[in-house]
């Protein structure tokens, strides 16, 4: 099998989607050869050289082609064709997801799309997909960007991006690259989720969309309301048919809903033995997304192109907390009775965060060549202006304190531990939050197509400055003292709110937010405010980055080979406060870093057959430390002659990671792929927190909390996927789509700590890193209707470290099974209603200390069902 002469642009990973000016004939060309092929989600890769291509096709053909193209369906199935064509025409290995596919199970969100991606599993928060892991690795060791813009990460301290925070309904499709070519930015170890936006180009002529649902969560008894449209039209424009295009989508919901938790945050002691606290918390929470996005191409000819790319997300959080916090004189038995203090504690704020990018550019083609020019930039900020940290009141009791229940921990306490009167105002804190992240970037990419009779070559270079900004700050006032005040109204039932509903046992009375503002209103609240934990919570860090690449892709016989290696040059500068107790003095803190990378990779396929392909990769990643952990925050204490200190280290190394990927696909003539693929990746640099007393530069310290380079880790691991439609039943069975995926990783890293002087290790997994992820969906469509019903499953990870010398202390987060159910019927060409069913099962949220008795947290949300309607071009 050989090249033909046909001029075929190859796409690598952060090129994909519609590129007709990059060969529109290898468009028609390959979509007749992989229309009937694969899934939505499978592990793919890049494309294979068009064998058995021919340039004599006939007119007739390319017409046959081209109305296929042009055929619009609702239906799962062709989500799927679309989506395997762009994984097999990619140049890395890749995962797809396309906007049909990402409805079919009312995903709100990004992340809740994402999660039933092969190797792909979601950390939640309140029950909802928030941040995704991939292959096993953090949420904070992969990226995320927007039309090639990486995204900026609102939470203070980190460099994830919250993904629950920019509604599916936005975007086109999202591209998740596994192997990281040249031409994608450094920043990750896993892999770079791409979100692509829509198009006006993405369909033929005037396109519109309206859709309202409406939610109900079994456990809070709400209704949660949702309306979402999107909008597009093509116009001429200078002389030239359909040259301008215009699209926009918006969407809007609003979600209640409650949580029940019990949890002991690892406060359990396994030397006295016994528990040392826990705690019950009713969460009230009520959830807004707001998401905006405009995009406008301009396409004057074939070969010139100019585009806007814009996103807007708001998601605010509002959350009302009821406490009640046991803590025990002593390390305290199951089902045995002591001394001990509750706290009734309140939390109540409201937090926003916002998200948004743009994004300029221009693509000119002239004979072989392609020009990309880009400028754009990202936003984003997390604010949570004056709320109630934490207002407690406060009961001691000599004896009849304890607990009983392994997962469910249940109070045992006398029966005045219910009574508001016994509890007395003890302190209110209040704070007061502003994050802010800013990414600009100026970038272009230059290709050259070089056709010969036996081999094509792509040649590609280019270049990207970067600017990065984070700063944090937050002012925090503590009020106590409040009898010394001359406040004399002091016990629970002067600010209660009444009986707190709670589904895991008895609770009791809870405080009432607005009564306490009310006490607060009348003093200065500068007088509180707390100085250290103010200026040690605040910060700024800023980076620069200038980076480069060269690559070439060589297509011949059956191979196509990409190979090539990026440049980044790196300096960091970071402001802070070094705050000693001692002295009881502030001074300033600031750190510089610098440092350069070569990043190279090697992607190879080879074609054994039309149906079978095998794929191989060679690449390195880098991702750079959180903020959190480089911020140069200094706390230094003198306790009783023990110096104790806890700080950022802006000296730490970047993450890099070595990765090797082997795989083979084999693809049947209907609805169908088997694909296994092989990874291993062996990672530097990687950080943990640890105390570094005893060390050099360190030696005086009893305590010295800080975050440090570890030794190598390693990752591997296997991915399958299975996608199978029935046939040849002549029954209903032919409708049947049976799709399944599972991924086992294992991993394994050093730690180590000081012991009288002598550096002791110990072995641990990757945190975040499950050993399996699976998930198994069964579907059925015909021409009126779709159901689908899926599982998703991960096994148990590390959540944190308790205690880096101690095993026991580790936090497990334990396994998780969910089950969704999702139903269209499309009523006509115009109407589709749909229903959907989350959480099935009404799994819970456990973490655990150590072993599975020891409770860390224990959450329950309930079941959730959605009803909608969908109105397209009525």
């Amino acid at each position: 099998m050989s090249f033909k002469m046909l001029k075929v642009a190859t796409l690598t990973g952060t090129e994909n989607e519609d590129q007709s000016k990059m060969g529109n004939t290898m468009k028609k060309t390959y979509l007749a050869y992989a229309i009937a092929l694969s899934c939505s989600a499978i592990t793919s890769a890049h494309a294979a050289p068009l064998q058995q291509a021919q340039t004599e096709q006939t007119e007739a053909e390319a017409k046959q082609d081209e109305s296929l193209e042009e055929v619009i369906t609702i239906g799962y199935r062709d989500s799927v064709k679309r989506a395997v064509q762009q994984q097999r025409e990619s140049g890395g290995i890749i995962n797809v997801l396309k906007k049909d596919d990402m409805g079919k199970l009312q995903d709100d969100s990004v992340s809740d799309a994402l999660q039933r991606i092969p190797g792909l599993s979601v950390e939640r928060d309140q029950g909802e997909g928030r941040f995704i892991r991939i292959r096993g690795l953090a949420p904070d060791l992969n990226s995320v960007s927007y039309n090639g813009t990486v995204l900026a990460a609102p939470e203070a301290g980190r460099r994830a991006v919250a993904l629950d925070v920019i509604p599916s309904d936005l975007l086109e499709s999202i591209v998740v690259n596994k192997t990281l070519t040249p031409d994608i930015a450094a920043g990750s170890l896993g892999g770079n989720i791409e979100l692509k936006s829509m198009t006006a180009f993405d369909r033929e002529g005037s396109f519109y969309s309206i859709g309202a649902d409406i939610g109900y969560n079994q456990q809070a008894s709400e209704t949660n309301p949702k309306v979402s449209g999107v909008f597009s039209n093509t116009f001429d424009l200078g002389g030239k048919k359909d040259s301008f295009g215009v699209a926009f989508a918006g969407s809007h919901q609003e979600r209640s809903f409650t949580t029940d938790n019990v949890e002991t945050g690892g406060g359990w002691d396994f030397d006295e033995p016994g528990l040392e606290e826990f705690e019950h918390r009713a969460y009230a929470v009520t959830r807004e997304r707001t998401g905006l996005a405009l995009n406008l191409d301009y396409r004057p000819s074939d070969t010139s192109e100019y585009y806007f790319r814009s996103l807007y997300s708001e998601f605010a959080d509002t959350e009302i907390r009821q406490g009640l916090i046991t803590e025990f004189a002593d390390p305290q038995l199951q089902d045995a009775t002591g001394a001990g203090e509750i706290a009734r504690e309140l939390k109540d704020r409201k937090e926003t965060q916002e998200i948004k990018a743009f994004v300029l550019g221009t693509e000119q083609t002239v004979g072989e060549w392609q020009l990309t020019l880009e400028a754009g930039t990202s936003e984003a900020g997390e604010s949570q202006p004056f709320a109630i940290g934490g207002a407690k009141f406060v009961q001691e009791f000599d004896d009849g304190l304890g607990f009983s229940g392994v997962k469910k921990l249940e109070l045992l306490a006398p029966d005045t531990a219910y009574q508001a009167e016994g509890y007395e105002l003890d302190e209110v804190e209040v704070s007061n939050a502003e994050t802010e992240e800013t990414e600009k970037n100026v970038k272009f990419d230059l290709a050259y197509d070089w056709l010969q009779p036996s081999y094509q070559a792509t040649f590609k270079f280019g270049g990207k400055v970067s600017q990065r900004e984070k700063t944090a700050q937050e002012d925090i006032y503590i009020y106590s003292d409040f009898e010394d005040l001359g406040v004399t109204e002091l016990t629970l039932a002067d600010y209660q709110s009444g009986p707190v509903d709670y589904g895991l046992g008895t609770f009791g009375p809870g405080i009432d937010a607005g009564a306490l503002w009310q006490l607060l209103e009348p003093f200065d609240r500068d007088d509180f405010y707390d100085e250290v934990e103010s200026r040690i919570a605040s910060y700024g860090i800023e980076e620069d980055i200038t980076a480069g690449y060269f690559m070439f892709d060589v297509g011949f016989n059956q191979w196509q080979v990409i190979a090539g290696a990026r440049y980044e040059h790196e300096t960091r500068t970071a402001n802070g406060s070094r705050y000693n107790d001692e002295t009881e003095t502030f001074t300033p803190e600031y750190a510089k870093f610098s440092d350069s990378s070569w990043l190279p990779s090697v992607v190879a396929r080879y074609d054994v057959s039309d149906a079978t392909i095998v794929r191989a990769a060679f690449s390195t990643g880098l991702v750079r430390p959180s903020f959190e952990q480089v911020r140069p925050s200094y706390f230094l204490e003198n306790d009783d002659g023990d110096l104790k200190a806890e700080f950022g280290n802006p000296e730490l190394e970047s993450l890099t990671s070595t990765n090797l990927d082997f795989g083979i696909e084999h693809y049947n003539e209907a609805l169908g792929v088997v694909s296994v693929m092989l990874f291993y990746k062996d990672i530097e640099n990687f950080v943990y927190e640890a105390d570094v007393a005893g060390r050099p530069g360190y030696e005086a310290f009893d305590e010295a909390v800080t975050f440090i380079n570890g030794d190598d880790a390693h990752l591997y691991g296997l991915e399958f996927n299975l996608v199978h439609e029935l046939k040849g039943f002549n029954s209903w069975l032919d409708n049947v789509l049976v799709s399944t995926n599972v991924t086992l990783t294992d991993s394994e890293a050093t730690v180590d700590w000081l012991d009288d002087g002598e550096l002791q290790t110990r072995d641990i997994p990757l945190p975040s890193q499950s050993d399996t992820t699976a998930n198994v969906a069964l579907g059925y469509e015909n021409d009126v209707m779709s159901l689908r019903l899926a599982a998703n499953f991960k096994s148990e990870y590390l959540a944190e470290l308790g205690d880096v010398e101690d095993s026991r202390y580790d936090i497990i987060e334990d396994d998780n099974l969910t089950l969704d159910f999702s139903a269209k019927w499309m009523v006509n060409e115009y109407v589709n209603i749909s229903f959907a069913a989350n959480n099935l099962t009404d799994e819970p949220y456990y973490v655990y200390t150590g072993q599975r008795r020891y409770n860390a947290q224990y959450e329950s949300y309930g079941r959730s069902f959605t009803l909608g309607i969908q109105l397209i071009n009525w």
